[in-house]
């Protein structure tokens, strides 16, 4: 038994990295449309609405920011770390038709 959860523990930590290094993630994002507006929904989860810059040039949203990570000191030791902390950005192609003073 030993013997088979580790290995499946080991081929898990190379499919799930456990970190990552000075990398940039894009956030997954919906976008909706009904008879009057665009609705984009962004998953931030953890993220504080001053870590958000929104950003409009030639129909083009770019969403930055970043996920401070806690400094909390925890009395345990972490076997996975799947959470991202850190700096993200997405651009998202805005339709000709978007008033860009009302987003």
């Amino acid at each position: 038994d030993d013997v088979f959860n580790n290995f499946f523990n080991e081929i898990a930590s190379f499919s799930y990295p456990t970190h990552y290094n000075n990398k940039i993630l894009s956030p997954r994002t919906d976008i909706t449309e009904n008879e009057s507006e665009y609705h984009l929904e962004v998953e931030l989860p953890g993220v504080t609405q001053d870590n958000i810059d929104l950003k409009i040039d030639s129909n083009i949203l770019t969403i930055d920011g970043k996920k401070e990570q806690s400094t909390e000191k925890k009395d345990h030791n972490y076997h996975m770390k799947e959470r991202y902390y850190g700096s993200f950005s997405r651009s998202i192609s805005l339709p000709s038709n978007v008033d860009e003073e009302h987003v």
